[in-house]
C-alpha cells in the first residue's frame, strides 16, 4: 500500500528543528502517537476513528508506538466508525454540504441529537437530513410521554399485569445487553426499548400498572440512559 513519512523536511514559513537528518518536522502520524504516550501511556484499551484512517494513519500510530515501546499490542481494541453523510455524499468542508452541532442544536435537543446517532450502528455511514431528525424528535417524544404516564400510573393491585411485567423488563434488560455486547450494536439496543414501550402502553391504558411495576420500568429505561444518555433530564 505504501509507506508513511516519520520525519519531513519543512517547507519555508513551516516550523523545523535541527537533527542528523536536516532540518525538518515530525510527520503528521507521530502526532498522536506522542499525545496517547503522554495521556495514556504506550498501551491502552480503546481507539476510535474514522474508516479512511485505518490506513495509513492508525497502522501508522501501531507500527511507531509498538517499536518504540516493545510492547504489544498498542491499542486493545479499535471503534472505526461509518462517514456522516447527507443526501448520500460524506459530509465535508470541501464540498460545503456540512452543517455544525452548534446549528443542529438551534433546533434540537442534544438528546434528540444523540438519539440519530445511535439510531445507525457506528461501522456504518450515519445519513443527516431534516426528515431523520424529526424521526428522531418524535422517538425521544416517544419514551419522555411514555415515563410521564409511567410516573402516574397508580394500577390497582389485584388487576396489575405485575407478573407479566417483571418478565417483560427481564426480557427487555437481557435483549439490550446482548445488543450492546454484539460490537456496540444501538440500532438492536433502542428497538428492544421500543419493544417494550409498545407492551407497556396497552397496560398503562387499561390501569393494569402499578406503582412497584411502573418503578421497576422507569429503573429500566435509567439504567438504560446512563449508557445511552438521550432521555432529557426533567423525564429522568
Amino acid at each position: 500500500k505504501g509507506d508513511f513519512a516519520l520525519w519531513k523536511f519543512s517547507k519555508t514559513g513551516e516550523p523545523k528543528w535541527k537533527t542528523a537528518l536536516g532540518e525538518g518536522r515530525p510527520g503528521w502520524h507521530i502526532e498522536d502517537t506522542a499525545i496517547t504516550e503522554k495521556h495514556f501511556g504506550v498501551q491502552y484499551d480503546l481507539h476510535g476513528g474514522a474508516r479512511d484512517l485505518i490506513f495509513p494513519h492508525h497502522e501508522a500510530e501501531i507500527a511507531q508506538m509498538e517499536s518504540i515501546s516493545g510492547k504489544k499490542p498498542f491499542v486493545k481494541y479499535w471503534l472505526h466508525t461509518g462517514f456522516l453523510t447527507t443526501n448520500g455524499q460524506k459530509m465535508s468542508k470541501s464540498l460545503g454540504n456540512f452543517i455544525t452541532i452548534r446549528d443542529v442544536l438551534k433546533n434540537y435537543s442534544s438528546e434528540v441529537i444523540r438519539f440519530m446517532v445511535l439510531s445507525t450502528h457506528y461501522r456504518s455511514p450515519i445519513e443527516y437530513r431534516e426528515e431523520i431528525m424529526k424521526s428522531s424528535w418524535a422517538a425521544v417524544q416517544r419514551i419522555e410521554e411514555f415515563l410521564g404516564k409511567l410516573a402516574v400510573a397508580n394500577g390497582n393491585k389485584e388487576t396489575s399485569k405485575s407478573q407479566h411485567i417483571t418478565g417483560l423488563v427481564l426480557e427487555t434488560e437481557k435483549e439490550f445487553s446482548e445488543a450492546m455486547d454484539d460490537d456496540f450494536n444501538t440500532p438492536r439496543a433502542l428497538a428492544s426499548m421500543f419493544k417494550i414501550i409498545k407492551e407497556i402502553n396497552p397496560l398503562l391504558t387499561e390501569g393494569k400498572v402499578d406503582k412497584n411495576s411502573s418503578g421497576s420500568i422507569r429503573k429500566l429505561f435509567e439504567k438504560f440512559n446512563k449508557i445511552l444518555s438521550m432521555i432529557p433530564k426533567e423525564t429522568k
